[in-house]
């Protein structure tokens, strides 16, 4: 008789498995997209922007599955750089509306928040990766913790069959013991009587055979 570990299906599909790939991204474009319109409406790149990026690096490679962690974290400094550029161009488009094309002010006005911000980007980028590595450890534990269990689980079951099996085989040895031993007291038993009622049965004969020479010997 097998014996098979029951598994809760609906305890299974409720398991939190993470955030889509497509979510964690979607986050943190949302964050430097508020970001972005805090910061044209401030006139430049303030503190806002960068705690949202900061907050939605770290909720997107903590939340996001874990198939997908490489994406979110490697796709993290290249939005934070795409955001800071398009807000410094808009800032820079904004201060000189009158102007016709681009100026080097505005060139530095566009790419100098780069270099100025690049700290937070690296320990937002540095944090991410950190928690993604943790995460993967994490994961590798659990799930060789999950194999050893199974094959616990299932040495477990095959010493149970084993066992069960051998109990069976021995009942049945012991049935079939039982039953031999019965037959043979039978045939002990049968053939006891046989030879009983074969040694009485010349005495019959015989003490018949007396009691008629005796009334009827002398007559004839």
């Amino acid at each position: 008789m097998s014996h098979a570990s029951p598994r809760n299906p609906r305890a299974s599909r409720a398991t939190f498995e993470g955030l889509p790939t497509g979510s964690a991204i979607g986050i943190m474009c949302a964050a430097l997209f508020t970001g972005s319109l805090l910061s044209v409406y401030a006139g430049q790149i303030s503190w806002p922007f960068l705690a949202l990026f900061a907050i939605a690096a770290i909720m997107s490679a903590t939340l996001v599955n874990p198939r997908g962690l490489f994406v979110t974290v490697a796709l993290t400094p290249i939005l934070f750089v795409a955001a800071v550029a398009a807000t410094g161009w808009f800032i820079a488009t904004g201060a000189s509306s009158g102007a016709t094309g681009i100026s080097r002010t505005d060139v530095l006005v566009i790419f100098y928040p780069l270099l100025q911000l690049f700290p937070v980007l690296a320990a937002a980028t540095i944090g991410s990766v950190v928690i993604a590595v943790a995460r993967v450890q994490l994961l590798k534990r659990h799930n060789e913790a999950l194999a050893r269990k199974e094959r616990a689980e299932r040495r477990r079951a095959a010493r149970s069959n084993h066992r069960t099996s051998t109990e069976g085989k021995r009942a049945r040895e012991r049935t079939v013991t039982v039953s031999e031993l019965r037959e043979i007291m039978e045939r002990r038993e049968g053939a006891g009587a046989r030879s009983a009622s074969r040694r009485q049965a010349p005495r019959s004969t015989r003490t018949r055979r007396s009691l008629t020479e005796d009334l009827y010997g002398g007559e004839r």
